[in-house]
């Protein structure tokens, strides 16, 4: 069930700030919309991010959020032809405020990557004015939904360069985007009663991991998960939710390793034999 403190502000909606910027000042955020690229070329890939420097024991959520809380949402002011993907989210943290809560998000610093498709042919060599309009949902004791208007204008040139102010941040954080399985290992998923087991196999241990479900309501947020080492690599007990009502055919989601790099899951779930 979701926490009443999200249902309570999900109606409430502050005013934008006026006019576009390329950074904002929110109520308990900085906010950026940064450009890897100092320029754009026809027919290239731009990569943006929408930074959030958080003040200290507020956060944001991830793209599932747990048991409250909203991820972030973007509406984009494009040039013609340009289009944007999706938001690309980097490896969440578990915070758990109560023993009947979790919730999936980000303290501190974090930058959102977005894919951009610039157009083969663009008609004008002017400046391309990208704009994007952020709501977000940022809490402590309290959420706040927060909302700001957010615009960066790029030259664009035969070929594009590199802004080296922000792309050591947008390398940091491509490390912590989930990646595919390596080579050779094999996840699945078995469903029993009141539980689903991930199997992780690897070829070799795995001492700690933790597994943060994409799809909200399949996997019981606040209960611990039981992890089980092996030779081999690892089994991951979870709790399945009380808001599961029927079968589900695949398990998706993220499994993290401390210290380490974040996996991509999209396991089958085999179903008990009845």
């Amino acid at each position: 069930m979701r926490a009443v403190r999200f249902f309570a502000f999900l109606s409430v909606l502050l005013a934008g700030v006026g006019g576009f910027a390329q950074s904002t000042q929110a109520q308990h955020a900085r906010v950026e919309l940064l450009a890897r690229q100092a320029s754009i070329s026809p027919g290239s890939d731009l990569q943006l991010g929408v930074r959030f420097v958080l003040e200290p024991g507020w956060h944001i959520y991830w793209i599932n959020p747990g048991d409250s809380g909203q991820p972030l949402v973007l509406k984009w002011r494009l040039p013609d032809g340009f289009s944007a993907g999706e938001i690309q989210w980097p490896r969440p943290e578990r915070m758990q405020p109560s023993k009947q809560l979790a919730d999936y998000g980000y303290h501190g610093e974090v930058l959102l990557p977005v894919t951009l498709h610039v157009p083969s042919a663009l008609n004008s060599r002017a400046p391309a004015e990208i704009g994007v309009e952020a709501k977000w949902l940022v809490c402590r004791e309290v959420c706040i939904p927060e909302h700001a208007q957010l615009q960066r204008a790029l030259p664009v040139t035969a070929q594009a360069t590199t802004d080296q102010s922000f792309a050591p941040l947008f390398a940091a954080t491509e490390k912590l985007l989930p990646q595919p399985l390596p080579r050779g290992w094999k996840a699945s998923v078995t469903s029993a009663k009141d539980e689903f087991v991930l199997t992780i196999a690897a070829g070799k241990p795995v001492a700690k991991a933790v597994f943060f479900p994409l799809e909200p309501g399949q996997v019981d947020n606040p209960a611990p998960q039981k992890l089980q080492s092996s030779r081999t690599g690892v089994r991951i007990v979870l709790k399945k939710s009380d808001m599961l009502l029927k079968p589900i055919a695949v398990l998706r989601g993220v499994l993290a390793v401390p210290d380490g790099p974040a996996y991509r899951i999209d396991a089958p779930v085999r179903q008990p034999i009845q």
